[in-house]
C-alpha cells in the first residue's frame, strides 16, 4: 500500500526586539521517511511570526503498517547567532503508520419515530489486509437533531459486520420537519487508520415517502 503525503505547518515567533534568522532541522527522523521544509530559512522580524511548510513522505517498502512501527521525531527551530546557532524551540511528532480506512453512508430514513442509517467501512484497495480478519470492530455515530434552532446530539456505538457494513436503528421522536445530521467515526486500531464519514442529513417525515 502507499501512504498519504503529510503536510503540516511549523510556526516560529520572534519576541525579541531585533530581527532573527531561523531554520528547522529534524532529529531522529525514522529510516524510510523524508522531510522537506519550505523555506529552508527565513528572517523573522520583531513581534512577528513565520510559518514553515513541512512535507513528510513515508516509504511503504521500508515502513510497514502497524503499531510495532510507531516512531517519533523531534523538529527543532534554530536561531542563527554569530558564535553558534541556538535552539529556539522544538516539537515532537509521532508517526503511526496504518492501513487507510474509509467510511461511507449508503442509505437512511426517518419516518415517524423509526430512524435508520446504513453505512460501510472499507479499506485501502491496494492492501492485502482483509477487513474480516480484523473483527470485531465498531463505529461511533454522532446524531444531532435540530428543530427550531435548538440542537441535541447523542453518540451511538454499532458493530461492523464481516462485509464492512454497519447500521443504526433508533426510536427517535421529534416534530415533523426536524433535521437529523449524522456522522460516523472509526477510531484507529493497531493496524487500521482512523476515518470519518461525511454528514448524512435525514428529514423527519410524518407521512410515508414513496419512491
Amino acid at each position: 500500500m502507499t501512504y498519504d503525503t503529510i503536510h503540516f505547518p511549523f510556526q516560529v515567533h520572534n519576541d525579541a526586539s531585533v530581527s532573527e534568522t531561523a531554520y528547522l532541522t529534524p532529529e531522529h527522523l525514522p529510516f524510510g521517511t523524508r522531510l522537506e521544509v519550505t523555506p529552508s530559512s527565513a528572517a523573522v522580524e520583531p513581534g512577528t511570526a513565520v510559518v514553515f511548510h513541512c512535507t513528510l513522505t513515508v516509504d511503504d517498502q521500508i515502513i510497514r503498517p502497524g503499531c510495532d512501527n510507531d516512531q517519533g521525531f523531534l523538529l527543532t527551530a534554530w536561531r542563527v547567532a554569530n558564535d553558534a546557532d541556538e535552539r529556539w524551540g522544538s516539537c515532537f511528532y509521532w508517526l503511526r503508520p496504518r492501513v487507510r480506512t474509509r467510511l461511507d453512508w449508503s442509505r437512511g430514513s426517518w419516518y415517524e419515530d423509526h430512524f435508520v442509517l446504513h453505512g460501510v467501512l472499507s479499506l485501502d484497495t491496494d492492501t492485502s489486509v482483509q477487513l474480516a480478519s480484523q473483527l470485531p470492530l465498531s463505529v461511533r455515530i454522532r446524531v444531532d437533531v435540530e428543530n427550531d434552532g435548538d440542537s441535541e446530539g447523542q453518540w451511538h456505538t454499532v458493530p461492523v459486520q464481516p462485509g464492512g457494513g454497519f447500521f443504526l436503528v433508533l426510536s427517535l421522536d421529534a416534530p415533523g420537519g426536524a433535521i437529523a445530521r449524522s456522522q460516523a467515526w472509526f477510531d484507529r486500531t493497531d493496524l487500521l487508520a482512523s476515518s470519518r464519514s461525511g454528514v448524512w442529513e435525514s428529514k423527519h417525515a410524518l407521512t410515508p415517502v414513496i419512491q
